[in-house]
């Protein structure tokens, strides 16, 4: 997916406007949940996704979304990301 698909994407499915982030080589968290539903399209590098039926590896131009209150950790191995990530409430 483009990210200009993926702006149009969020904006009808009424999500905030996006914010980039770029992780680190390794970066890891714990466990965790937000308070509010998250959609996820990968610019650069890899992202790892670990929900509660493993672990689960996107690449530059593919998206996941994670719901509110789902238990999750977010991850990068031996490569950096870089996302564009929208939230809804």
């Amino acid at each position: 997916m483009t990210e200009d698909d993926f702006r149009e994407l969020l904006t009808s499915q009424g999500f905030d406007e996006p914010s980039e982030y770029s992780y680190s080589a390794g970066y890891s968290t714990e466990l965790h949940t937000h308070e509010f539903g998250a959609q996820l399209l990968v610019l650069e590098g890899e992202f790892i996704l670990e929900l509660d039926d493993g672990k689960h590896i996107f690449k530059a131009g593919e998206t996941c979304q994670v719901s509110s209150g789902t238990v999750h950790a977010e991850h990068t191995g031996e490569v950096f990301a870089r996302t564009l990530v929208g939230r809804t409430h």
